[in-house]
């Protein structure tokens, strides 16, 4: 069943891309309140278009992938500017797929309107990733495969 929405309706425009230096102890009020904006706009996006998957009645939960969006916001703040880190995220059993697709939409590897077909057959979405399906898909992440089977 097709997604009654058209257009992804939470602009991720709005995520700003932070530089932070773990030599620094403390953030700045500047940084701390783009940290939080960051993690908010993300989260909201995982909510919706996991609402959405439900609604279709192909649903599955945000689990990890909400719940690592801080961590997440913080290690692409540390990977921005520097060399230091190699910038992937891992994803040992494909618990936080939803994080995948939404950098994926971030990094205009999809558009985002592909994320309100999550789940849906043949979206290339599934809900654990699937790693032909995301070798092209982002720069960042490095999956172990379906439900972490290598």
């Amino acid at each position: 069943m097709a997604s009654p929405l058209s257009k992804f309706p939470i602009d991720l425009a709005k995520y700003k891309k932070l530089t932070l230096d773990a030599s620094q102890p403390k953030l700045t009020a500047e940084q701390k309140s783009i940290l939080k904006e960051n993690i908010q706009l993300l989260r909201d996006a995982i909510v919706l278009f996991t609402a959405t998957g439900a609604a279709r009645g192909v649903s599955g939960h945000t689990g990890g992938a909400y719940d690592t969006v801080p961590e997440v916001c913080i290690a692409l703040s540390l990977f921005e500017g520097s060399d230091r880190y190699l910038p992937i995220l891992f994803d040992e059993a494909g618990h936080r797929v939803a994080t995948q697709y939404l950098l994926s939409a971030l990094q205009g590897h999809i558009p985002p309107e592909h994320l309100l077909h999550y789940r849906e057959a043949n979206s290339r979405l599934p809900g654990h990733p699937n790693l032909a399906l995301l070798r092209a898909s982002s720069s960042l992440l490095v999956v172990s495969g379906t439900c972490g089977h290598m």
